[in-house]
């Protein structure tokens, strides 16, 4: 009898075996969904809290644009450095910019009612561009 038991679940060792496999992979998938179910959970509690929400609406409410564009109209009167003053801009840039352009144009001769466009990084007061318009269809750029 103890012959014939052998026999048998040696020749069904394999078809055993097999099913063994099965059920072994049937119970790891259902524990990682079960893993994946409760992180996911996790996470859709922490975004839906009302405390994560009213604290990331305050954060960007009060977000501010790095870079600010200026755009002015000369005025009777106004100077190049006086203009550049105005928005609070370092002399040592101011007569960089002065000596880019002087290359270019004659900045002393300006002329009312034209325009330049200043972009500053408000992080540091620095112009990142500066665009000087000589007429309708020409202007200087200066870049950082």
């Amino acid at each position: 009898m103890q012959k014939k038991l052998q026999t048998f679940f040696l020749k069904k060792l394999k078809s055993i075996g097999l099913i063994f496999l099965i059920i072994l992979t049937v119970i790891i998938a259902g524990y990682s969904n079960q893993k994946k179910n409760l992180s996911k959970n996790q996470n859709n509690d922490f975004i839906n809290n009302i405390y994560f929400k009213k604290t990331l609406n305050e954060i960007v409410k009060n977000l501010e644009p790095r870079y600010k564009k200026y755009n002015h109209k000369i005025k009777s009167g106004e100077t190049f450095d006086k203009i550049l003053s105005e928005y609070s801009i370092e002399k040592e840039e101011i007569i960089a910019i002065k000596e880019s352009l002087s290359k270019k144009f004659n900045i002393n001769k300006l002329n009312t009612n034209q325009k330049i466009e200043i972009i500053l990084d408000k992080t540091n007061n620095k112009i990142k561009e500066f665009i000087f318009k000589i007429s309708m269809l020409h202007s200087l750029n200066w870049d950082l």
